[in-house]
């Protein structure tokens, strides 16, 4: 008879499993280190990113960084056009947030307020509203309730639905004569602020098409002289 090959593998000893318990209060220390490591260096590297391109590119002005003229700043723009590079290793969303935040600090000169208590990633949040008042309202709440992001967003959402579509940013309309300029303006430029149309755009038009082209420019420079001295009478 054959013998039964004995088996190679030994009995494998038992294992002591540890039991780890929650500690909570490790958690909450370490909760604590860690926000307070991200107000120091995180939210406070935003802010002041923010608010050094606030005053380099457009003085302070708040208007002028709302602005939709596509020539309102065509050094930021190139400035812009860096950003994910590792020249300058930051996005383009997280530079318009840093400028957003120190825009929206700006108009709080009280310490106190709600807004300033937040983590960035709550202001920001509540950047879409855009109105001051209604900003503070929304983080009171926030801050009260200790929202989470999605919190604050959903009611972001909720808030903004109410505002008239012919008014989303909580301003009034803008007028048809702003409109109208600034959508002719744009079709002249490119993003970076450089004209649209070279001097070989131009040698490729045919003899008819440049007269066409030249009478259309004529009449519209005549169009806007005429705007401008109504502009400047008023």
């Amino acid at each position: 008879m054959k013998k039964r090959a004995r088996s190679s593998r030994k009995a494998l000893a038992p294992v002591d499993v540890e039991i780890v318990t929650l500690d909570k209060k490790l958690v909450d220390d370490a909760t604590v280190w860690i926000r307070r490591k991200l107000e120091e260096t995180v939210y406070k590297g935003t802010l002041e990113i923010g608010n050094y391109v606030l005053d380099t590119f457009f003085k302070g002005d708040i208007e002028a960084v709302r602005s939709k003229n596509p020539q309102k700043n065509t050094s930021f723009g190139a400035l812009t056009d860096k950003c994910g590079s590792q020249e300058l290793p930051i996005s383009k969303p997280a530079l318009s947030r840093a400028v957003g935040i120190a825009m929206m600090v700006r108009q709080f000169p009280d310490e106190t307020v709600a807004f300033k208590q937040l983590a960035p990633s709550i202001q920001e949040t509540l950047l879409p509203l855009q109105d001051p008042a209604k900003v503070e309202k929304i983080a009171k709440k926030a801050l009260e309730g200790e929202w989470t992001v999605l919190e604050t967003r959903e009611t972001v959402a909720s808030e903004r639905a109410k505002i008239p579509k012919d008014d989303t940013r909580g301003r009034p309309p803008t007028p048809v004569i702003t409109k109208v300029l600034e959508r002719s303006l744009k079709q002249f430029t490119f993003e970076d602020g450089k004209r649209s149309f070279t001097k070989a755009d131009v040698e490729a038009l045919g003899e008819d098409q440049r007269e066409n082209a030249l009478k259309s420019a004529q009449e519209l420079i005549e169009k806007l002289k005429e705007l401008v001295g109504k502009l400047k009478k008023a």
